[in-house]
């Protein structure tokens, strides 16, 4: 069960990563997107960017601390 998960968190956090560096990468990064009266520019997605990367950064170091069931070796 340990082995899946450390797996899993492995591929969602590579994933996480190639996403992360396209978007910054994007030419079109600069360009801003109003909702409403609020401007979403290049600044405020980066910081979208940066919280996605450290919550999958942290769940991939919380999958080495997950101890399975009782039951299980």
């Amino acid at each position: 069960m340990k082995n899946k998960l450390r797996i899993a968190s492995l591929v969602m956090f590579l994933i996480a990563l190639v996403f992360v560096l396209c978007n910054l990468a994007c030419p079109t990064l600069g360009d801003a997107v109003y909702i409403g009266s609020f401007r979403f520019g290049a600044a405020e997605a980066r910081v979208c960017y940066l919280i996605y990367a450290a919550v999958m950064v942290l769940l991939f170091i919380a999958s080495f601390f997950f101890r399975g069931n009782r039951g299980e070796e």
